[in-house]
């Protein structure tokens, strides 16, 4: 049938009552439709939606200069309790003698950055060294590894001074590396660290406008995160089905600046954009302030540890009562930062915070201690946070904890 016939055949006749009917329907629509009404904004990652939830971030193109080598699995068994860590320590580089330390302590799982720029250095060049040790430390001795994807080598950086300032289709390409070559042994991947700081996630994004330059950057606008937490939870979904993706890391903060923004409003906009459907487990940076764990939420303006608690009504009111997982809690004995407490206060403040989590916020699935780190100067900041002295001696911390056990 051709055009001419197809138009004047019986078919189009009754159904062309169909076609003006529903273009009255939109006309009736599009004049319901407040003036201030707005739809999801186009970003860097593809503006066609052509499935639900967080499928809408489609794979982008990446065409390295030359294939990345072999990611055949390594011959290590997946952990039996993968999926179900519950008190975890965050470490810089997962040695042998980390990993033990972790083991004796108590704990079941380590949370351990896998930096993109010491893993990928070059377009096109993987190195699996470290990862591949680091992985192994943690099976040799039975923990768990969720890992932290962030940190952008120099090439991939963008020359911008707003939006993404890495390359996004890179990023997909060596997330989806790292889930193809650990598929089963990641118990979590999570996708990036504080976007709500600029330091985290824009200091080295590239050439800024003076005004941005005390700043050292931007913050993420909560839409480019969501967009490359899409991205990075397409990826890992096609590479590593039973892998956890865990989004946010937002860090504890009353400031809405250039260089920083509230974790409750960045949360707020974050699940405005969807973001539920692009994460399995929210991960919240949950610190004490120096003040007890007991604190009530109010006090210090809210920088307490029941800070946690606004973040998690906030799923609440969006109809996400997702998991959340504590990747950061410390209490430091260096001056900086945060206020500094006592050797003793330290670790009676851990065990504080490790007893009312249990007791009062069942929905938190993991307990991450920041940090098990040694070998740096004594009144470095990561050491004051530290279970154990520069020369890996334990702190009463370490100590209490391993008696909690």
């Amino acid at each position: 049938m051709n055009s001419e016939q197809w138009l004047r055949s019986d078919w189009w006749r009754m159904g062309g009552w169909g076609v003006l009917f529903a273009a009255a329907f939109l006309l009736i629509w599009l004049m319901a439709t407040p003036p201030g009404a707005t739809h999801h904004r186009d970003k860097t990652w593809p503006a066609t939606i052509t499935g639900s939830g967080c499928q809408r971030f489609l794979p982008l193109p990446f065409n390295p200069t030359k294939p990345y080598p072999d990611t055949a699995f390594l011959p290590l068994s997946p952990q039996p309790s993968a999926l179900s860590p519950q008190y975890a320590v965050h470490t810089l580089y997962l040695d042998e003698t980390t990993a033990r330390l972790a083991s004796e302590a108590g704990f079941d799982t380590i949370v351990q950055v896998f930096p993109w720029k010491e893993i990928n250095p070059q377009r096109g060049r993987m190195i699996w060294r470290a990862p591949d040790d680091m992985l192994t430390n943690a099976q040799r001795f039975g923990l768990n590894l969720v890992v932290r994807l962030d940190m952008p080598p120099d090439w991939a950086k963008r020359e911008v001074s707003a939006g993404v300032p890495f390359d996004l289709p890179a990023y997909a390409e060596f997330v989806s590396a790292i889930a193809r070559r650990y598929r089963g042994l990641i118990a979590g991947y999570i996708i990036w660290n504080e976007p709500n700081l600029a330091a985290e996630w824009s200091r080295s994004g590239g050439n800024l406008p003076d005004h941005y330059n005390r700043f050292e950057g931007w913050v993420a606008d909560p839409a480019d995160y969501v967009g490359v937490l899409g991205v990075a939870y397409e990826q890992i979904r096609r590479a590593d089905p039973s892998a956890l993706i865990i989004g946010g890391g937002l860090a504890p903060t009353n400031e809405n600046s250039p260089r920083a923004m509230d974790d409750r409003l960045f949360l707020q906009a974050m699940m405005a954009e969807g973001a539920a459907a692009c994460f399995d487990i929210l991960a919240v940076h949950d610190y004490g302030y120096g003040l007890s764990p007991d604190s009530d939420r109010t006090v210090h303006d809210g920088l307490n540890l029941a800070r946690i608690t606004y973040l998690h009504d906030i799923l609440l009111a969006h109809n996400a009562p997702k998991p959340v997982w504590i990747t950061e809690l410390g209490y430091t004995i260096n001056p900086g930062d945060q206020p500094a407490v006592s050797a003793e206060l330290q670790a009676e403040y851990l065990l504080g915070a490790r007893r009312r989590v249990a007791q009062e916020w069942p929905w938190v699935t993991l307990f991450t201690i920041w940090n098990l780190v040694y070998g740096r100067p004594a009144d470095d900041e990561m050491s004051g946070y530290s279970l154990v002295e520069p020369d890996g001696t334990p702190r009463l911390a370490y100590r209490a904890w391993q008696r909690e056990r």
